[in-house]
């Protein structure tokens, strides 16, 4: 029988043990001092398992761990840098990209802008147009008022201008997210629905002081384990 095997008759033996008493433990009840001195029994019986699963199975972990603590560092060696590198190229790539965007932006806001402005202008001149001709039409000045009022008055709207990207598309490139995060500014001013109880100090609090916690809003209280 060679190691290999001698391993598997030893860990199937520890398997069937272990199946065992979880099935014991699963049936147990504690209703009396007879099955309470039971159930103690079949907990240092549980201990003395889990110990042997330890003797048993903690060399071939330590061994398997060992190896895959080299595998994992040997490949670590190489993939970490290219990862590096990847990440450093990704990160040009996405500021050119920002900044062309950026660009893209404020040249359509600017066109349109301009032609804002150029509606406006032809809209003054057709108020212009329009009252010349009614007062040669003899017009009265209130018509004439309401007539350029209409013109005038109408909301300015222009179409939307959409320009086309200028970071050109790469095959299987790289792709960008865009993340909003939040920054406190005044922490002061956050609503209390979005503040967290610190449970961490808290449960220092309660250790400290047991039955004497005195906290608003918090109550102490004992968990057997």
């Amino acid at each position: 029988m060679n190691a290999e095997q001698s391993v598997k008759v030893v860990t199937t033996s520890i398997e069937e043990k272990a199946l065992t008493i979880i099935d014991q433990s699963r049936a147990v009840k504690v209703t009396d001092a007879e099955t309470y001195t039971v159930a103690g029994s079949l907990w240092k019986a549980i201990g003395d398992m889990i110990k042997e699963v330890k003797d048993t199975f903690d060399p071939i972990c330590d061994a398997a761990h060992k190896a895959h603590k080299a595998a994992v560092e040997k490949r670590a060696k190489y993939l970490d840098p290219l990862a590096n590198a990847q990440k450093n190229v990704k990160g040009l790539m996405s500021n050119y990209d920002a900044e062309q965007e950026r660009i893209r932006r404020a040249e359509q806001a600017r066109i349109e802008v301009e032609m804002r402005k150029k509606e406006e202008e032809r809209r003054i001149q057709e108020a212009i147009e329009v009252e010349a001709a009614l007062k040669a039409q003899g017009a009265g000045k209130e018509e004439i008022q309401k007539e350029t009022s209409t013109i005038l008055d109408k909301p300015v709207s222009v179409a939307p201008v959409v320009l086309t990207k200028a970071t050109p598309k790469i095959e299987g490139g790289p792709i960008y997210r865009t993340i909003w995060k939040a920054r406190i500014l005044n922490e002061q001013l956050i609503p209390r629905e979005y503040l967290t109880p610190d449970m961490v100090k808290i449960n220092a609090v309660v250790r400290s002081m047991k039955g004497k916690t005195n906290i608003p809003g918090v109550e102490s209280y004992e968990d057997r384990v």
